[in-house]
């Protein structure tokens, strides 16, 4: 049976403190800054959706 080595303990106790630094940095991110990001990230896509929209009916103009 090959020898494995065991995960330190100091290895667990690094992932934990990057986990719980991201946490704290995530967390420390004010509500109204993310409203606002995802309020503009909705209009830019309603006004994509709106352009593809306009397009496609300007594209199908009836043939006499």
């Amino acid at each position: 049976m090959p020898n494995r080595p065991k995960p330190s303990a100091k290895n667990e106790q690094g992932d934990y403190d990057r986990f719980e630094s991201f946490m704290k940095h995530l967390m420390a991110v004010p509500h109204s800054e993310i409203k606002a990001k995802l309020d503009a990230e909705r209009a830019a896509k309603l006004k994509r959706k709106s352009k593809r929209v306009s397009a496609s009916r300007a594209s199908n103009g009836q043939k006499d």
